[in-house]
């Protein structure tokens, strides 16, 4: 009788392991998930605010966005950062400096502020 019930805890302690290791795993991709939509809704409204606030195409700022980084605003390339890969010589230019690249209202605001003035050049995703 002590045998089995010693079988039976064995057995029930590996499966509480396997459940309490796939909860954790599904936790973790629950929060990237909402992490994501998050970010992804703070991408576009900045995105649309950029445009309107310099009154330079959304579609484009979208297009060279998601070519750059995808719309994710803590992508990094070398030493290019953010949403639109700014490096800190360009970075450093605009009137959106003090702010970190990484922030999607600040990068978006900056690379629109690029574009209206004709600086598109710096990038290479058109």
């Amino acid at each position: 009788m002590r045998a089995q019930i010693k079988r039976e805890r064995t057995a029930h302690a590996a499966q509480l392991r396997r459940l309490s290791s796939q909860l954790v795993r599904e936790r973790k991709s629950s929060r990237k998930a909402l992490q994501s939509a998050r970010q992804s809704d703070s991408v576009t409204k900045a995105i649309r605010l950029a445009a309107i606030t310099h009154g330079v195409s959304e579609s484009r700022l979208r297009r060279v966005a998601h070519c750059e980084s995808t719309h994710n605003p803590y992508a990094t390339n070398g030493r290019y950062v953010g949403l639109f890969q700014f490096g800190t010589p360009l970075w450093n230019q605009t009137p959106y400096r003090n702010f970190s690249r990484t922030d999607p209202y600040a990068a978006s605001q900056a690379a629109a502020w690029a574009f209206a003035r004709g600086w598109s050049s710096h990038w290479t995703c058109k």
